[in-house]
Formats: structure tokens, C-alpha cells, sequence
């Protein structure tokens, strides 16, 4: 597949073709995250409407409060595991095999954790029509103990196994990513083409180079060498040594990483599952509940990242094709994966720093990880940046999805910085600047990312483009209301509005026109999309798209 016509739609896309199962499966993956983006977003306009003092039960307040708090533990969980973490599995399997140039190790393994995901999510819709309003974290023991008769035992017990069943799948997609990196061949050889003077890169396109990956070999690389070269290690080798190490492709790193550092965090979340099981199945067990807390963040942070990874390998790659740059092996775009392995493990407990009593030296590793997280951060913004600089780049709809998705990571990103600095968390904890943090770091970051991808996986795995000024439509209207319900949330947290209130103080109430509106916004714009997508797939693919896309 000859991507050098850079005005097309569709995405720059190696040559290999993954096989029909798996993009039979993407786009089941694709298909799923939207129409639980379209719950989970409903989920947001019911707390707006609640907040706007409008009684939805009959007028019973109690009743009304309990379902908004139904419906923020469905929003929540929903759009993180249904949405966020669904689109990230369908399409990591998609470049993982497409930049690894190789199938999956185990189809079957991916049919599985599409299933056990879904199945989990459905069950968290369940417990929402139970009023099962513990938030999207289930911290305990909350969930335990619902006030004014909130929820049953029963309710709980579900949302629970619900967990299980999520924590089952995303483990099932770890396993079998990891699995696929270190079985048999891979494509590496990347290193080959580094210049002599590897700060400069061209700014005019080498048309015939198709992208780069195409050149990549077939390799089998000892078990050491492959850990070197996935983790991005060697590119903090000399330059002597680094060629010495076939290079994968910073895409296959991303899907990697992502995996790796997942499949660690998940014993977090079993490990506050089997605290909870306990629990209810005996009521005089006395767990260390704070510790349980610290478990559920071990696995909570990085959940947040695994939104992220593999969409910030694959912006490594589309960006530079989108710029007509040809960008050989680069060594910054690689350094910066040790750093995120790392500092994404340790930096779970500064959503703790409140708690008593935590150990000293526990919160001052957790406090310099914070910071820590800022270098490769910073360094990815830095290095995607200096590709667009100066360049002539093709602004179709991927290619704006991926600007504006890093401009709302970064400044997603700076305002986490400041929540996770011990002096300021104590004044923005419980406000509503956290709720900002993690819609611009998901909403306008991570999923911005996502969401220009599928603009350009769709023309490649089904031969169809998707309409361009319904793509137009959908950007506008995502990054408008997204940045703005963001930076409004952001903008009230500072100004001492407490989140998770169903009952607004008077002297906000004029922001809740204002949050409602962006949150419509964000709304239409999706269902403009579901429309653009589920059309696409529907009709037949034209005679120009189908010579277009292959000669």
C-alpha cells in the first residue's frame, strides 16, 4: 500500500496487512467504545441536569441525589473501561500487529479480553440501575456501607464481579501483546538509517520511502537484546553500541510499553478485589483499608497512561508522514520510554498524600516520581513539536485530531503537576481542578489521539474513507465542548467548588448553563461521528477509494 499521496485521507499505514480476524475485531473494538462513549456521556448530561436543581424522581431529593450519584459511577467507570480502555485495546492490536509485521500470538486471547471487557462493562451499567454509587474508583470500605439505604449487598457484589471481569480482560490483552513481542520474529532494523548528524531531518518528503517501517526485516532477536530494544533502552546507548541493536519500531515500543507497565499495575486492582471479597464474605475481617486504597492506585494511575502509550508511539510515527518529513532512527523519540516505565510506576501515591499515615519516605518517592513524570513527558512534547516546526504539513482530519490532542495532554499535564506537589493537593484534592486534570489528560489528550487514528485506520482495514466535512464537524464540536467543559472544571476546582456534589452551592450556579452546554457539545459531536462511522461501514467502497487505497 503506496502512501506517498499525503492530500488523501487516509493515514500513511505500512505495507503489511493484517489479517481479516483481527480487523474484523478492530473495528468491533471501534464499533463498541463509541456506543459506550454515547452512555457514558448520557451518564454526564443526567449530573448536569441534577446539579441544575432540576428533581428527575418524582421530585423526591433523596431519590434524585442517589441517582446522580448512580450515574457518576456509571460515567465514570464506563468511560474509562467501555470507551478509553476499549478503543486502546482494539487499537493497539491493530499496530502492534501492523508495525510488528506479524500476527498476534493468540486470536483467540483477544476474542477473550473483548468479551470479558464488555461483559464487565454491561454488568456496571447493571449496578447503575441499582444505584450503586460508590464512584468510578470503588474505594472501600464505601461500597460497603451506602448512606440512607443508597444500594444493596447485591448491587455490590455485581459491581465487584464486574471489576473482576474487566480486570480479567485488560490483563488477557497485556499477556497477549507481550506475548506477540517476544515470540518469534519481529520487525526491527530501524537503527540502520540513523544520520550522521541525527539532529537534523529532512523537511522534504522521500516519497518513496513509504513510511519507513516498510523497511524493517523480519528479526529474531536473543531474549536480552529484545528487552533492550522494546523498553527503548539502547537508545541511551553510544552510538557505536545502539547500532548494534535492532530497533523496533517506536510504535511497536509504545503498544509495549503500555502493555507491560499495565500488567503490573492490574495486581492493584486484584488486590483490592480480593480485599473486598473478603470482606463480604466475612464482616468481622478488619484489612488495612488504607493500604487497600494505595493498592487500587497502583492499578489507577496507570490505567489513567494506558489510555495514552500506545497512541503517543503511534503520533511518533504519523506525525513525521503528516509533516513530509522523512524521520530516520531518531534517538529522541526513544528515550523517553525508560522514563515513562518507570516514573508511571511509582507515582501512584500522590493520590494519597492526605491519608494518615502513610510512610515518609513512601510519600517523598511518590512526590519526586510526580515530578520525575515531567522529563519524558516534556521531552515527547518537545520532539513531536519539532517535527511539525517548520514544516509543510498536510492538515486532514488525523492530523488536527493529533495538534489538538497534544495541546490539551500538555496542558492536562501541567495542571496534574500541580495536584501532585504535596503543597498544593492539600487545596485542590477535593475540587473539581482534579475533574479538569483528568478530562483534559483523557478527553482533549488521550482520546484526541485515538480519535484521529481511527480516521486513519478505517480507510486501511475496510478500504473506505469516512466523510471529511462530517470528520470537521466532529472535531469541531469534540474540541470545543471538550476543552471547555475541561477548562471550566479546571477554572471552578480553583475557585473551591468541591467535586462529587450533587447539591451545587448558590454562588456556582451560573456555571452549570455553561457545563451542560459543553457537555451537549461533546455529545453531538460523537453522534455525529457514530453517524459518519456506521454510514462508512455500511455502503460499499467506491472504485477510486479501492484503487486509491491499493496501488
Amino acid at each position: 500500500m503506496q502512501h506517498a499521496n499525503y492530500d488523501k485521507e487516509h493515514g500513511p499505514a505500512p505495507e503489511y496487512e493484517i489479517t481479516k480476524d483481527l480487523s474484523d475485531l478492530t473495528l468491533m473494538f471501534i464499533v463498541a467504545s463509541i456506543i459506550y462513549f454515547l452512555i457514558a456521556g448520557s451518564m454526564a448530561i443526567v449530573m448536569r441536569v441534577i446539579q441544575s436543581k432540576l428533581m428527575l424522581m418524582g421530585g423526591n431529593q433523596q431519590e434524585t441525589f442517589g441517582l446522580f450519584y448512580a450515574a457518576l459511577t456509571v460515567h465514570g467507570q464506563v468511560m474509562f473501561f467501555g470507551f478509553a480502555s476499549m478503543l486502546t485495546i482494539g487499537i493497539s492490536y491493530y499496530l502492534i500487529s501492523k508495525f510488528g509485521k506479524k500476527p498476534l500470538f493468540s486470536m483467540k486471547l483477544a476474542i477473550w479480553s473483548f468479551s470479558s471487557l464488555n461483559a464487565g462493562v454491561i454488568l456496571v451499567i447493571v449496578t447503575g440501575t441499582m444505584f450503586l454509587g460508590a464512584g468510578w474508583y470503588d474505594l472501600m470500605p464505601l461500597i460497603f456501607h451506602p448512606g440512607n439505604n443508597g444500594w444493596n449487598t447485591l448491587s455490590a457484589v455485581a459491581f465487584l464481579n464486574a471489576q473482576v471481569l474487566i480486570a480479567v480482560g485488560i490483563t488477557l490483552f497485556c499477556i497477549n501483546i507481550i506475548a506477540t513481542v517476544f515470540s518469534g520474529k519481529i520487525a526491527a532494523g530501524l537503527e540502520k538509517t540513523e544520520q550522521a548528524d541525527d539532529d537534523r531531518h529532512s523537511s522534504k518528503s522521500d516519497e518513496g520511502d513509504k513510511g519507513r517501517a516498510d523497511f524493517l526485516t523480519l528479526q529474531d532477536m536473543p531474549g536480552t537484546t529484545r528487552w533492550v530494544s522494546v523498553l527503548g533502552i539502547s537508545s541511551w546507548f553510544p552510538k557505536r553500541s545502539r547500532r548494534l541493536v535492532p530497533a523496533v519500531s517506536v510504535v511497536v515500543i509504545g503498544v509495549f510499553v503500555n502493555a507491560f507497565v499495565q500488567l503490573i499495575g492490574n495486581t492493584g486492582l486484584y488486590t483490592q478485589l480480593a480485599t473486598g471479597f473478603s470482606y463480604l464474605m466475612n464482616p468481622n475481617f478488619q484489612p488495612n483499608w488504607l493500604l487497600t486504597k494505595d493498592a487500587f492506585w497502583f492499578f489507577g494511575h496507570p490505567i489513567v497512561y494506558f489510555t495514552l502509550f500506545s497512541f503517543l508511539g503511534a503520533v511518533y510515527y504519523y506525525i513525521p508522514r503528516y509533516t513530509k518529513k522523512t524521520v530516520p532512527y531518531d534517538k529522541w523519540a526513544y528515550r523517553s520510554w525508560p522514563f515513562y516505565f518507570i516514573f508511571t510506576m511509582l507515582v501512584f501515591q500522590h493520590h494519597s498524600f492526605l491519608d494518615m499515615p502513610n510512610p515518609v519516605w513512601f510519600q517523598i518517592l511518590s512526590q519526586t516520581a510526580s515530578f520525575g513524570i515531567i522529563f519524558p513527558s516534556g521531552l515527547t512534547i518537545m520532539t513531536v513539536m519539532m517535527y511539525i516546526f517548520r514544516s509543510r504539513i498536510k492538515w486532514n482530519i488525523s492530523s488536527m485530531f493529533f495538534l489538538a490532542g497534544i495541546a490539551g495532554w500538555a496542558y492536562g499535564g501541567f495542571n496534574g503537576a500541580q495536584e501532585g506537589w504535596w503543597g498544593t493537593d492539600v487545596y485542590l484534592h477535593n475540587t473539581l481542578n482534579v475533574v479538569g486534570h483528568i478530562h483534559l489528560v483523557i478527553l482533549t489528550g488521550s482520546m484526541l489521539f485515538a480519535l484521529g487514528l481511527i480516521y486513519s485506520i478505517i480507510p486501511d482495514i475496510t478500504k473506505k474513507r469516512l466523510n471529511k466535512t462530517l470528520g470537521v464537524v466532529h472535531l469541531v464540536l469534540t474540541v470545543v465542548g471538550g476543552f471547555g467543559l475541561a477548562l471550566m472544571f479546571t477554572y471552578l476546582g480553583f475557585a473551591g467548588f468541591i467535586r462529587r456534589e450533587a447539591d451545587v452551592p448558590a454562588q456556582f450556579s451560573w456555571a452549570l448553563s455553561w457545563l451542560l452546554f459543553f457537555a451537549l457539545t461533546v455529545g453531538f459531536g460523537q453522534i455525529v461521528f457514530a453517524y459518519n462511522l456506521f454510514r462508512t461501514l455500511k455502503r460499499k467502497a467506491t472504485q477510486e477509494e479501492v484503487q486509491g487505497l491499493k496501488t
